[in-house]
């Protein structure tokens, strides 16, 4: 039998934070907005009754609709006027009060309320998320068609929203792989588990996007073209979901707001059986175009953590959601343009990722080199029109960054990005470096994956664009063939059926130092 709906609590709400005590179906209330309180009677998921505010003599009614474990409501006011009166939980309730950690379009059976996800992967182990339905132990098995080769138990933690990474490790590469999960609650479906391509492998392509706001459409062909093409990755860079005004209030409500887009059943599905890696931007971070000044960074953080399953954070002295991912003939690296960015002070990855940065890309032994930024990179319209961008926001961080490339001739190196909510294809000429030439500079940006384009061209303002798309939804890809010679890299935009939008064949050896 289901447990009582947890209504006690505080609620970030259109009238500021509501706290709420229920005894018995009798709740009362008070509210921040004009010294607000609610009187009312609890039938079900529906409350309703009365509000008055002494800031303002004014009084009327109300109708809530709570959703499961009271994580948030719906609702409506009357009174001198009438609308909307929406809310979304500060804290989980506990389990033995009817808390429920799940999200939007939980699963409603089997060992898992969401996932799985295959996050990062190498040639010999996976990471892998799966949010559990209770604090029961979840199984992870790894088989073969000849059997079970790995079984790793763990005990859901509530205070964890009952997300749990798994990394499995001791695979060998070519092997045919699924895995599944098991619980007291059953068994999910078996699902092919692909590692990362070996390091010698000639060719590779990976997707990448930003932009996954509308997640309440339960259908998102974009997604589904992405599983088509059948990329060895896939790369989040970025507004993977988003925070509104109620979501970064709380650890709780940035949870939920998780949720949301990663159940979202085209996506469910996509990365399921997809190795998919993820950085945030402003709208899984925080407010629109929050900085690290923003106070809940670190609700933030651990929220963004919880939710993804990337195989590192940073590194041990310097903390952040950047890393990089070897995929065959490619490196990923994968900036944080949030946890550093400091608008006054003009920085965007600060001293220790940007060091991070060109010491991993001067190490790497792959051909090509993929520098992933939520913030674009070369765009120069941008500045003009005040859009956060490399230009604008850290000119000396981008200097720098070109600076040692060139200065260490560090060959292969492409840029991808996101956020603008249009598709960009910039160029920008090798430079000189008395009497050398230096590398092709080249950036794809693409967005967004579900979410209104922009539809303002910037074609005529950017001396850097190549192409353009400003009026549908878009991916990328990044198409790496070592034996393609003359068009070693070829960037492409997709729309939402997989069609090409514009691709760009770029020489590999443009990529370097020349003389």
């Amino acid at each position: 039998m289901d447990s009582p709906l947890p209504i006690t609590g505080s609620y970030s709400t259109t009238f500021g934070t509501l706290r709420l005590e229920a005894r018995g179906d009798k709740v009362t209330g008070q509210y921040t907005h004009q010294e607000g309180s609610v009187v009312g009677t609890l039938q079900g998921n529906s409350l309703r009754g009365t509000w008055v505010q002494k800031g303002n003599a004014s009084e009327g009614t109300f109708s809530f609709e709570f959703d499961r474990g009271a994580n948030g409501f719906r609702g409506t006011w009357e009174g001198g006027g009438s609308g909307p009166w929406n809310g979304v939980r500060l804290e989980l309730a506990p389990a033995d009060r009817g808390g429920f950690p799940g999200g939007w379009n939980s699963l409603t059976e089997g060992p898992l309320l969401a996932g799985p996800m295959i996050g990062e992967v190498s040639t010999q182990g996976a990471w892998i998320w799966a949010q559990a339905r209770c604090t029961s132990p979840l199984t992870l098995v790894v088989a073969t068609p000849d059997g079970e080769v790995s079984r790793i138990a763990r005990t859901p933690a509530w205070n964890e929203w009952l997300c749990q990474v798994f990394h499995v490790e001791g695979l060998r590469p070519g092997v045919p792989y699924t895995y599944w999960f098991e619980s007291t609650h059953g068994k999910t479906p078996a699902r092919p588990l692909s590692l990362a391509p070996a390091p010698d492998t000639r060719a590779v392509r990976i997707a990448f996007g930003s932009c996954l706001c509308f997640y309440h459409h339960t259908d998102l062909p974009i997604l589904e073209a992405i599983e088509r093409d059948a990329p060895a990755c896939l790369a989040m860079i970025g507004d993977n979901t988003y925070y509104y005004s109620f979501d970064w209030q709380s650890e709780h409500a940035m949870m939920l707001a998780q949720l949301r887009a990663r159940n979202n059943p085209s996506f469910r599905r996509l990365v399921s059986a997809l190795p998919t890696v993820g950085v945030w931007d402003d709208h899984d971070f925080g407010p629109n175009d929050a900085d690290n000044r923003f106070s809940g960074k670190d609700m933030a953080f651990r929220a963004f953590r919880r939710s993804w399953a990337n195989a590192r954070w940073g590194t041990n002295g310097t903390a952040g959601v950047f890393s990089s991912v070897r995929m065959g003939p490619a490196e990923l690296f994968l900036l944080d343009s949030r946890w550093y960015r400091n608008q006054p002070a003009h920085t965007l990855l600060g001293e220790s990722q940007l060091v991070w940065l060109v010491e991993s890309l001067a190490r790497s032994t792959a051909p090509v080199k993929i520098i992933a930024s939520p913030t674009q990179v070369l765009a120069d319209a941008a500045v003009a029109k005040e859009w956060e961008c490399f230009r604008r926001d850290a000119p000396q961080e981008l200097e720098g960054l070109l600076g040692e490339i060139e200065a260490r001739d560090i060959r292969g190196v492409v840029f991808v990005s996101g956020d603008l909510h249009m598709a960009n294809l910039f160029h920008q000429e090798g430079r000189d470096l008395h009497g050398r030439r230096g590398p092709e500079w080249w950036e794809l940006t693409t967005s967004p994956l579900a979410n209104d384009p922009w539809m303002e061209s910037i074609a005529g303002k950017d001396r850097y664009l190549v192409a353009e798309v400003v009026d549908r939804c878009n991916y990328g890809l990044i198409d790496v063939d070592l034996d393609r010679a003359g068009s070693e890299v070829l960037l492409v935009c997709k729309d939402e059926k997989g069609r090409v939008l514009f691709d760009q064949p770029i020489a590999l050896p443009t990529l370097a130092v020349r003389r």
